[in-house]
């Protein structure tokens, strides 16, 4: 019998959340309402911030935090290489350029040495990336944005869960924005969320993602139809009674690929520094040595109908990128190299031990065969 396919990655959704889009489908009232004030409620004393405001994905979070931070044509913002292309895409919709910067080698998170060589008199803000999960090192950042100058927009969308320092990012810069896409802990299908301190830049952010409206049909900003719809909001409400479970379980999943890999002279697990008490595991990234050709690894795997992914390719390979800013494939070595040895190992909540085993003892015999 053929083995069933391992997914990287599987939403933990189920008749909670039907249930829930059911009642609101039967109550005759689907757009945003009142399940959304719930939903932003309770995300925001979840992460523990004053303000939580829902939007329908997270790249118009990413575009609302840059127009309320006042962003705008000319001003250039410090992104990382190794991103989602939307954290540099927000950037260039208001007409400001996204400077790349390299990853830190061993985190993956922006590197602040390589940061501060490209400032420049335009230079604004700063995009720091939870990468996978793991929070930057918010502190070094703040840091180093209030010694240049700087805002800083903290693109979290992969680290609900994850914890900081003890605290959970969502009200540790001035501004986080989540994405609730099908593969991240929690989600709502489509989905984001901005959460701030900040009641001034609440208030600007809610009207900007309805229109620009402070009350209906009077419209006293240049606003956008980015709203979450109360369909979407329950989902959202179900799901974050399932995120302390969620966490739970993908940690002892990333626990035993930890352990299977610690002593590898191949296969390097994540290195989480002193400062994550809590890595909320979006995706278990696993570094293998630059002398394996890792896309024939992903094939062997593939074979083996094992699922994998291989991280977002750095921005700067972008066709877009290229010729719009003259990159080339070389141009930033440090973030080329680390993505070309990662990959995604399989990690979601209902993946059994025997699969788990199974991903561990494929990926070390594919190794083995490499090697000998």
């Amino acid at each position: 019998m053929k083995k069933p396919q391992i997914p990287v990655a599987s939403p933990f959704i189920g008749k909670e959340e039907a249930q829930a889009v059911y009642d609101v489908v039967n109550s005759g009232w689907i757009s945003m309402g009142k399940k959304v004030e719930v939903f932003e409620r309770k995300f925001s004393e979840y992460v523990g911030a004053d303000h939580a405001i829902a939007v329908n994905n997270g790249t118009s979070a990413l575009h609302l935090s840059l127009i309320a931070m006042g962003i705008k044509e000319g001003d250039e913002v410090l992104v990382p290489d190794i991103t989602f292309i939307s954290t540099a895409n927000a950037v260039l919709y208001e007409r400001a350029k996204p400077v790349i910067v390299e990853c830190d080698p061993k985190t993956y998170n922006i590197s602040l040495d390589d940061a501060e060589k490209r400032i420049t008199k335009k230079t604004k803000a700063i995009i720091p990336v939870d990468m996978n999960g793991m929070p930057v090192n918010y502190d070094e950042i703040l840091e180093f944005a209030d010694d240049h100058g700087l805002m800083v927009i903290a693109d979290s969308a992969e680290s609900v869960g994850a914890v900081y320092n003890g605290r959970k990012p969502g009200a540790i810069a001035p501004i986080h924005m989540f994405s609730f896409f099908p593969n991240k802990n929690i989600t709502t299908g489509e989905g984001g969320m901005i959460t701030t301190n900040d009641d001034i830049l609440a208030d600007k952010i809610r009207k900007l993602r309805n229109q620009g409206q402070d009350y209906r049909y009077h419209h006293v900003l240049l606003g956008y139809n980015y709203r979450m719809v109360d369909i979407l909001a329950v989902i959202g409400i179900e799901q974050l009674k399932k995120i302390n479970r969620i966490i739970i379980e993908k940690e002892k999943i990333a626990k035993r690929y930890t352990n299977a890999f610690r002593n590898d002279p191949i296969i390097s697990p994540p290195i989480l520094p002193d400062y994550v008490n809590q890595h909320s595991w979006y995706m278990y990234a696993v570094s293998l040595h630059e002398k394996i050709d890792r896309d024939l690894v992903v094939e062997m795997l593939k074979e083996k109908r094992i699922d994998t992914r291989l991280s977002f390719p750095p921005i700067h390979l972008q066709p877009y990128y290229q010729e719009q800013f003259g990159y080339n494939d070389n141009s930033f070595p440090i973030s080329l190299k680390a993505w070309q040895q990662l990959i995604d190992l399989p990690i979601w909540v209902g993946l059994s031990i025997e699969d788990q085993n199974y991903v561990i003892d494929s990926l070390k015999e594919i190794i083995k065969k490499m090697t000998n």
